[in-house]
C-alpha cells in the first residue's frame, strides 16, 4: 500500500505525533462495525489451532476484517501478522507450539543460559520461512487494501526467558549477571538480524512500517518490549536490560515500547533514561482503565515521550482535558458509525 498517497492527512498526522509536534487534537485509530458489512465474506476459523498461521488462513482473516470494519480519524486498515509474541524462539533454534486456538506457546529448548551465544538466525528455516510466505500473501493479496505489520519479534529479554526458562533466568539474574548481559546483548544481534529480515519483505510493496499496534511510520518503527521486566527490580532492569532496549532504540526512526503489566510502572525511569525512545504504550490490569495511571502517563509526556493506550469511548473526553494531545494516540473501538463520527467531532470540540 502507497499509504503516503492514499492517507496524507492521516500521515501528517502520524509525522506530528512521532515529532510531538502541534495540533488540534490526539491521534485516534478508531474502528467500528461497518453499518453495512459484506455478509458474504465470513470470519471463519479453522478447525486445527496451527492453520491459523497459514498464508490463505491470513488473507481469509483480512479479508473478513476489511468486510466488517469501518475505520475513522487516523484509523486505517491494519493486519498484524500474528506468529505469537517472541516468535523469534523459533527462528533461532527452539519451536512454536499452536495447539491453543488463542495464543502461541514458545518450549524451553536450552538447558543452560551459556549456551545462547551458540545460537544463530536462520532466514530459511521452517517458521521464518513461514512468516514470509504469509507476508507476502498478504502483500500480493491485499497489499492495495491494507497496511500489514511486522510479526511478533519479541523482547530480548522475553526471548532468552523462553529458551532457557523463566525460572532459571530469574535466578542467573542474581548468580551470573554478566552472562545474562552477553547473552542478552547476543540477542540482541539476532533480533535486529530479524527485524531487517521482516522489513525487506515489504521493500517496494508497502512505504510505511508499523508493528502490531497500530502506529506507521515512513522509516523504521517497531513496537519494543521486555516482559520480563515484571519480575525483576528496577535496579536489575536498568543494569541488564535497559540499555539493549536503548540500543534498539538509537536504530529505529520512531521507537515505541510495551508497557504491560501491574507493578511495570517502576521500570519507566530506566526507560526514560534511554536515548531514541518516542511513545510507551501502556496496557494497565486487565479490566481496569489507562486513566487509573493519569499521573504515571503525564509524566511520561512531560518528559518529551508520547503515549498510546486502549480507550473506551466514554473516557475520551476526559483524556482530551488530562493529556497533552502532541504526544497522545487513543486506539478506540466504537459500537457503530454513527458513535465513531460523533466522537471525532466531539474531540475537536474538548480539545479546544
Amino acid at each position: 500500500m502507497q499509504f503516503r498517497d492514499r492517507y496524507p492527512e492521516t500521515m501528517a498526522r502520524f509525522d506530528r505525533f512521532w515529532q510531538g509536534a502541534e495540533t488540534d487534537r490526539p491521534l485516534l485509530f478508531i474502528t467500528a462495525p461497518k453499518d453495512q458489512p459484506d455478509t458474504a465474506v465470513g470470519w471463519a476459523k479453522p478447525e486445527n489451532p496451527a492453520d491459523r498461521v497459514l498464508p490463505e488462513n491470513m488473507v481469509a482473516q483480512a479479508q473478513a476484517q476489511l468486510a466488517h470494519t469501518a475505520y475513522f480519524a487516523e484509523g486505517f486498515p491494519h493486519f498484524f501478522v500474528n506468529f505469537g509474541p517472541g516468535v523469534l524462539h523459533a527462528c533461532i533454534g527452539g519451536e512454536a507450539d499452536f495447539s491453543s486456538p488463542d495464543t502461541t506457546w514458545f518450549p524451553r529448548f536450552l538447558s543452560d543460559l551459556e549456551e545462547f551465544t551458540h545460537l544463530r538466525f536462520d532466514p530459511q528455516g521452517k517458521w521464518w520461512s513461514r512468516i514470509v510466505a504469509a507476508t507476502d500473501a498478504l502483500l500480493a493479496e491485499l497489499g492495495d487494501e491494507l497496511v500489514v505489520s511486522f510479526t511478533d519479534i519479541g523482547g530480548c529479554a522475553d526471548i532468552v526467558a523462553s529458551a532457557v526458562g523463566r525460572e532459571d533466568l530469574l535466578i542467573d539474574v542474581l548468580e551470573r549477571p554478566d552472562l545474562v548481559k552477553t547473552a542478552v546483548d547476543h540477542c540482541h544481534k539476532l533480533w535486529m538480524e530479524a527485524y531487517e529480515a521482516n522489513r525487506a519483505a515489504f521493500a517496494g510493496r508497502q512505504d510505511v512500517t508499523t508493528a502490531w499496534w497500530p502506529a506507521i511510520s515512513r522509516g523504521r518503527t517497531y513496537m519494543t518490549q521486555c516482559d520480563f521486566n515484571a519480575l525483576i527490580s528496577p535496579k536489575i532492569f536498568a543494569d541488564l536490560f535497559a540499555d539493549e532496549l536503548g540500543a534498539i532504540f538509537t536504530q529505529l526512526d520512531n521507537a515505541a515500547y510495551h508497557l504491560d503489566g501491574i507493578g511495570t510502572e517502576v521500570q519507566v525511569p530506566a526507560l526514560l533514561a534511554q536515548n531514541g525512545l518516542q511513545c510507551i504504550q501502556w496496557v494497565p490490569a486487565p479490566g481496569t482503565s489507562a486513566l487509573r495511571h493519569r499521573r504515571m502517563l503525564r509524566e511520561i509526556q512531560e518528559a518529551g515521550v508520547s503515549v498510546t493506550f486502549l480507550i473506551a469511548p466514554e473516557e475520551v473526553e476526559q483524556a482530551c482535558k488530562e493529556f497533552d494531545p502532541r504526544r497522545l494516540l487513543l486506539n478506540i473501538s466504537c459500537q457503530s458509525e454513527a458513535q465513531a463520527t460523533e466522537l471525532v467531532e466531539n474531540t475537536l470540540r474538548w480539545c479546544r
